[in-house]
């Protein structure tokens, strides 16, 4: 990443490094065929569209034959896991959850001889479960999103140390945002826009902040004369284009280091925490006068000195997002794993709020707010580093290095064209775009998970 100082910031963890290299006749070997690889996840464009462009990423981006399967429960169900050389869980199935994968599908895994590979997000949840799925089911590598030394505290001990672990970022620049044009920040109606969501209080200050930000932000903003469209309930949340128009329309976004500050391995702080505030509740028909449990007293109860245990602290794909569209980024101070620089590719804001008029006096300093858009549209939005293709590259790497001492698929049966005739999954080339699909549709979607049907339900509508 190019940079005006004069000491070049250090190469994270996650970019891409060059290893020993391999013995010729290994890389003649790896060259003869692609490798046949089974992308087990959920994929849904009505919701976030980050996780779709992650997985468009393994197809447009691999050098290997990825086949995408899209269903939870029992997942393998029907599938001869033989004709693969690779299988890799995504993270948007749960794998610490029967829900998502069914004990005949986590038998299965565990019996293939092949390369697997799990990607895995939210990694404070689930914690032991998920560690002892990678152990029962004999996982060769995990694509984790924490620091190689919190890697290590985490997954140091499956499969007695030989489970691999590679860094890799929550998200990365979509393929399409670079190329929208930018909107001039005069014509942009709102000043600074965010959405948030509220966390259960055991995710801790990493959780809080992300409501805490919108909130003080919105309170101090009428100070400044600073129009805002900030919201944090999940009725106000955007999605496809909505989220793309709401970020093209706003001359800046509020931004927080994503991730939790408790790490929960066996969920029992979430368990004790969420229950107890749910028993004490005195709901009320006026929402606002409904008495609830204070953070501060859930804290001392469930996880006092539980919090930055492990460091999850994270960049958010929220914020490759903004700069990708062009967009000032406003956000606390944080590493945000090694991308962006304070005054450089962002406004920093005190946590306490205490410099909210020097971010009001840059926020009207047209110019100095577009310097700061278009490094960070020049460093971060074009830069190589954070684009898909090097998460891919470097999957292909791991993957193809697992393979280099194993046989491959003998068996053609039921791959390519048979299979995704089988198991048709639509991938939608650039999900920013699309539009949310009605209220009804959603909550049909949410009630078949929560009932386990949903598997059963894409299985039946592929037979039509």
């Amino acid at each position: 990443m190019k940079d005006t100082h004069d000491t070049p910031p250090a190469e994270p963890d996650h970019v891409g490094r060059k290893r020993r290299a391999k013995p010729a006749q290994d890389v003649a070997a790896r060259k003869e065929r692609p490798l046949r690889v089974l992308l087990a996840c959920n994929y849904d464009p009505a919701n976030a569209a980050t996780v779709c462009d992650h997985i468009n990423a393994f197809t447009r981006y691999s050098r290997h034959d990825v086949h995408v399967l899209s269903a939870v429960g029992e997942i393998f169900d029907g599938i001869k896991l033989s004709s693969f050389d690779a299988i890799v869980i995504h993270y948007s199935l749960a794998l610490a959850l029967e829900s998502y994968v069914g004990p005949r599908s986590r038998r299965a895994l565990a019996a293939f001889q092949g390369a697997k590979a799990v990607f895995i997000q939210d990694e404070y949840r689930f914690v032991n479960a998920t560690l002892e799925v990678l152990e029962t089911c004999g996982v060769d590598i995990v694509f984790t999103c924490l620091a190689p030394a919190e890697a290590e505290r985490v997954y140091g001990r499956v499969r007695e140390g030989k489970l691999r672990r590679h860094q890799v970022l929550t998200g990365y620049v979509p393929h399409w945002l670079p190329h929208y044009p930018p909107i001039p920040l005069a014509a942009r109606k709102t000043m600074v826009g965010y959405r948030g969501r509220t966390y259960p209080a055991w995710h801790g200050e990493q959780g809080r902040e992300k409501v805490r930000i919108g909130k003080l932000f919105k309170r101090d903003a009428k100070r400044f004369s600073i129009s805002t469209d900030i919201a944090w309930s999940e009725s106000s949340r955007l999605y496809g284009r909505e989220w793309v128009d709401f970020i093209r329309g706003c001359q800046a976004v509020l931004a927080v280091e994503s991730g939790a500050s408790v790490f929960d391995f066996d969920g029992a702080v979430a368990a004790r925490s969420e229950s107890f505030a749910a028993l004490v509740e005195r709901p009320h028909p006026i929402p606002g006068l409904t008495k609830k449990a204070s953070y501060e007293q859930l804290r001392e109860r469930f996880f006092s000195g539980r919090e930055d245990e492990i460091d999850i602290a994270q960049i958010s794909p929220r914020v490759f997002e903004a700069i990708a569209l062009r967009t000032l980024i406003i956000a606390y101070p944080g590493r945000y794993s090694d991308v962006m620089q304070p005054w450089r590719h962002y406004i920093p804001l005190d946590k306490d709020h205490g410099n909210m008029a020097q971010v009001a006096t840059v926020l009207r300093d047209t110019e100095r707010v577009a310097e700061i858009v278009a490094n960070a549209y020049a460093e971060i939005a074009l830069n190589p580093a954070y684009a898909y293709s090097a998460m891919i590259d470097q999957f292909d790497e791991r993957i193809t290095e697992l393979m280099v001492d194993r046989p491959h698929a003998s068996s053609h049966e039921g791959v390519g064209a048979k299979f995704r005739s089988a198991y048709p999954v639509h991938l939608v080339d650039n999900p920013h775009e699309l539009r949310r699909p009605p209220a009804a549709r959603r909550l049909g979607g949410r009630l078949l998970r929560r009932l386990g049907l949903y598997g059963l339900f894409n299985r039946l509508r592929r037979r039509k």
